[in-house]
């Protein structure tokens, strides 16, 4: 078993009352290592202490194998994993493998968006043996119900407080919760509206300690993808949406606006106390964008 760096984890860092920013990446496709490894050191030097690492429908490096590798760092890190890509038992395996050589311990488990069929090698929309809420509840019994000594390990679930149907959502916040959650992340929230809409919807379901997502408009592409809807659960505000376009005058300034807008939204939620961090979205998968933000907030 390989010895990790030394980090205090996840909860423990919650109770010391501690704000945690994590930013997301993006696991890197064929020929793309190179890149994502220099990005990586050098959002290290930065400062980040928290990554959560996505699950991709596209050919890339595993969420769970990446997250491990991570584990030999000083910081905490959130594997984002799926019951599109494998069965229950082939995550439960994952998942001990992980934790036991690696000693990964934080995982964020979604249901995950199908393939589409572009993007899939054989015409299939995924496994899909049950949702986020099975999947909890199978990994909440195996390994700390189930258990003499039960694992370390700390479960996360999302919170889509863009859904139509709010009761629904409400319902499913709860069982999650009930399923064996810990933490919750949400989407993405691109003003104090939205973050301030979100507060109040969450306190009504869970006491839980909440991750808001921010994702940075710090490009046209990312703006006009999110605006068309292309982004499962994502609502950019229209007025947002107007003001960011308006500007799109000079791309410099458009990213200054916008890693201020950043900045201030995360101060507005740190502030709230209503969240115990966040998770920093990086537009167009280059998260060296996010570095004149993280100087600020880090």
């Amino acid at each position: 078993m390989r010895q990790s760096g030394k980090r205090p984890g996840i909860l423990k860092r919650i109770a010391r009352r501690e704000f945690l920013i994590s930013v997301q990446l993006d696991p890197p496709s064929p020929g793309m290592f190179p890149k994502f490894n220099d990005s990586l050191k050098k959002l290290r030097r930065a400062g980040v202490k928290v990554f959560d690492v996505n699950s991709s429908r596209r050919i890339c490096h595993d969420s769970i194998q990446l997250a491990s590798e991570l584990c030999g760092t000083s910081a905490d890190v959130i594997a984002h994993i799926t019951t599109r890509d494998s069965s229950v038992n082939g995550l439960l395996n994952q998942i001990l493998a992980a934790y036991e050589w690696s000693d990964l311990k934080n995982f964020l488990v979604i249901t995950g968006d199908p393939y589409e069929s572009k993007q899939a090698v054989f015409p299939s929309r995924g496994v899909f043996q049950t949702d986020s809420i099975g999947a909890l509840k199978a990994i909440d019994w195996q390994f700390r119900k189930n258990l003499a000594r039960p694992l370390n390990i700390v479960l996360a679930a999302a919170v889509n407080q863009n859904e139509h149907d709010r009761a629904k959502e409400g319902k499913r916040i709860e069982e999650k919760i009930a399923a064996g959650t810990d933490i919750f992340m949400s989407q993405p929230v691109f003003d104090s509206v939205q973050a301030d809409e979100l507060f109040k919807f969450y306190g009504e379901h869970s006491a839980r300690p909440l991750f808001v997502g921010v994702w940075p408009t710090l490009n046209l592409k990312t703006i006009e993808n999110i605006r068309a809807g292309s982004v499962e659960g994502v609502r950019l505000p229209r007025k947002e949406y107007s003001e960011l376009i308006s500007s799109f005058t000079d791309e410099n300034e458009l990213r200054r606006k916008s890693a201020e807008r950043t900045i201030g939204l995360v101060r507005h939620i740190r502030s709230s106390g209503k969240a115990t961090g966040i998770y920093i979205v990086a537009p167009s998968r280059n998260p060296l964008l996010l570095l004149p933000i993280l100087k600020e907030l880090l």
